[in-house]
């Protein structure tokens, strides 16, 4: 009688861990959903449970932002060049550009990033046409289409036909590249060139659209 009570005590004390591994096994992959839930779960006031997940997460967001390219709409650089050209159009009231009117700057981005120089190269031709349409008293809104601004300028005799048409070329070809046109450093060099004639006219403009004799420096 003793004996069966010794062996009654020991299959309560076994079965329980058995029962409970057993349970598990079957429900292993429903075990470990919720504990994974348990794992993210938020305390009061949404401290989580899981901290070593969240700074791995972290340092990974970090490291991704870190690689990712410039935006494509965005200078380079913060700070804008003072330049003799810049400087001009701030005495001016007008807006300055980020390359100071000296496009070498984009082909300098070119040999690397061919994509983001002409997002950089559009950024200029827009200040540029809008800077144009101030000088001549022409109200657009900030908005307003460059292709738009374009018209007006060319009715008002801002510009001639031929400026129009590279003007709207140049804004196209550079659009097709922010938008996902693959580009080469070649082609980007050649459409920056082709819109090195609308910043030499631009820059004449500079000095006889104003009262005042302003030359650029070496011009003569």
């Amino acid at each position: 009688m003793e004996l069966a009570k010794i062996v009654l005590e020991f299959l309560k004390a076994v079965v329980w861990p058995v029962t409970v591994l057993s349970v598990a096994l079957i429900f292993r992959r429903e075990i470990r959903g919720i504990l994974k839930r348990i794992r993210k779960a938020a305390l009061p006031g949404g401290v989580s449970i899981d901290f070593d997940e969240q700074i791995l997460e972290t340092k990974e967001l970090a490291t991704r932002i870190e690689a990712a390219p410039p935006a494509p709409n965005r200078p380079q650089t913060a700070v804008l060049p003072l330049t003799e050209a810049n400087s001009r159009m701030i005495s001016l009231g007008l807006k300055p550009t980020p390359s100071g009117l000296d496009l070498t700057y984009y082909k300098t981005i070119a040999t690397r990033d061919p994509t983001l120089a002409l997002a950089g190269l559009r950024i200029e031709l827009e200040i540029l046409t809008r800077n144009l349409a101030k000088g001549f008293k022409i109200d657009v809104s900030p908005h307003e289409p460059q292709s738009k601004i374009l018209k007006r300028l060319l009715d008002a005799s801002a510009i001639t036909d031929d400026q129009f048409v590279l003007g709207k070329r140049v804004f196209s070809l550079a659009n097709q590249a922010v938008h996902g046109r693959t580009v080469s450093r070649r082609e980007a060099e050649e459409i920056i060139d082709a819109a090195q004639v609308l910043v030499d006219n631009y820059l004449a403009w500079l000095s006889w659209g104003f009262d005042d004799p302003w030359r650029p420096l070496g011009s003569g």
